[in-house]
């Protein structure tokens, strides 16, 4: 894939303007143990490796070749994230509009919210999904595609045993008091 350079976009804006919209991403918590959930960063893996590998050449992921790509990286990242179950893609698929970079393109007539997204109303009513074209751009230049990718990594996944060691700590002292 070649780096692509756009002229008169301003890729450190952009880059700063994104990794602040990740870093303040809303993430559900494992319910048992209340460590964030890793499905939104996964799915955010999953496009720039759809990108890297030729899967996605344009702006539209289909939900089928999204899972395929998020299941590979949700299981790569289940242990160090210390993820006891594994979220499926209609979650983050449908929850990461409200990070407002993401969206869905829905079919015509179809619904366009629910409760408890499910593959079946997924396939139903979303045709594809497609992210921000200022973030499309940024993540065909493959320095800030791996700037992005090491931010998700670090910020989202690793960062989340260390964000909850004291947590940890603090139940297994209150169990060891019992």
């Amino acid at each position: 894939m070649n780096n692509k350079i756009i002229r008169f976009f301003n890729y450190e804006s952009a880059f700063d303007f994104y990794t602040n919209k990740i870093k303040n991403m809303k993430q559900g918590s494992i319910k048992r143990s209340g460590i964030k959930k890793i499905a939104k960063p996964v799915l955010i893996l999953s496009i720039i490796r759809g990108i890297e590998n030729g899967t996605f050449r344009y702006n539209r992921f289909i939900f089928e070749d999204l899972e395929r790509i998020y299941n590979d990286i949700f299981e790569q990242y289940t242990i160090i994230a210390q993820q006891s179950e594994k979220t499926n893609l209609t979650y983050p698929l449908y929850y990461l509009q409200t990070d407002e970079f993401w969206h869905l393109n829905f079919y015509n007539d179809s619904e366009t919210r629910t409760a408890s997204p499910s593959t079946a109303w997924v396939r139903k009513n979303v045709e594809y999904a497609y992210i921000d074209e200022e973030l499309w751009l940024l993540l065909h230049n493959s320095d800030y595609r791996l700037r992005i990718k090491n931010f998700l990594i670090e910020t989202k996944i690793r960062s989340i045993k260390e964000n909850h060691s004291p947590l940890i700590k603090h139940f297994i002292g209150w169990l060891l008091a019992i």
